[in-house]
């Protein structure tokens, strides 16, 4: 059976990695069919997205949420000032409550990144590992922190944390998920997949759901960062998520 650290089924909010009966058999057609040899790894940074797309507004709240991100494009390696005050409110204001001050750095950072609130944040290996990616420049075929593509980020990040041994390619790691899950069934660990060349155009990329919609992955013109599947690009790509059990 798939090992995996203790906290890593769901490690910003409760719940434990069990039998699901949303999840259907790898043989099942859906999100299959398309699939073809020889596709790419490019083209998934949504730049092919339409002008006058409207943008969110920023948010000037002092909650531990965010503004959310609307284009794939949009980098948030660092804090910014506006956010590194949201912080500094927090703690004053929950310093009494919940020893709020005693949070790492990186929680405040990625329950912002992930929209959470920040003492569901509570996986400092998890967080570890992210952040020792976040913003790694992206080059087709790299497999290090010098450049990575998507398919050797997810075959790097899940040796890491989950000692799963991927396949190279994105649409070969699809295939090697055990089972295939749905959009709304996805835990922390599961692999999203997209085509990016078209529906006939076969998987080309991948990425590793996180929670709250979030997922982390390599694109063309940010390298390592945290997206949003319900981002219109995204979105629009979706083709399918898996989940390996050994």
């Amino acid at each position: 059976m798939y090992t995996a650290p203790a906290a890593a089924h769901h490690p910003f909010f409760p719940g434990k990695l069990a039998a699901d009966t949303s999840v259907y058999p790898v043989n099942d057609p859906e999100f299959i069919e398309d699939i073809v040899a020889g596709g790419n790894e490019a083209d998934q940074d949504g730049k092919s997205k339409k002008k006058g797309a409207d943008k969110s507004s920023k948010s000037s709240t002092t909650s531990t949420r965010s503004r959310r991100v609307t284009s794939p494009t949009e980098k948030l390696a660092a804090l910014t000032p506006e956010e590194e005050n949201m912080i500094s409110d927090l703690k004053n204001k929950n310093r009494k409550a919940i020893g709020i001050e005693l949070i790492a750095p990186l929680q405040f950072k990625y329950a912002i990144l992930l929209d959470m609130p920040v003492e569901m944040i509570n996986d400092s290996k998890l967080l570890e590992l992210i952040d020792s990616w976040y913003g790694t420049k992206y080059k087709y075929g790299g497999d290090t922190r010098e450049g990575v593509d998507c398919s050797g980020f997810a075959k790097a990040f899940m040796s890491s944390y989950y000692n799963v041994e991927l396949t190279r390619r994105s649409q070969d790691q699809y295939k090697q998920c055990t089972t295939k899950v749905k959009k709304k069934k996805l835990i922390q660990g599961d692999l999203v997949f997209f085509k990016t060349n078209g529906s006939r155009g076969g998987i080309n990329h991948v990425g590793i759901f996180l929670c709250n919609n979030k997922f982390v992955h390599a694109s063309t013109s940010s390298g390592v960062i945290i997206s949003d599947l319900d981002e219109e690009y995204y979105k629009a790509r979706y083709a399918g998520a898996g989940r390996i059990v050994k």
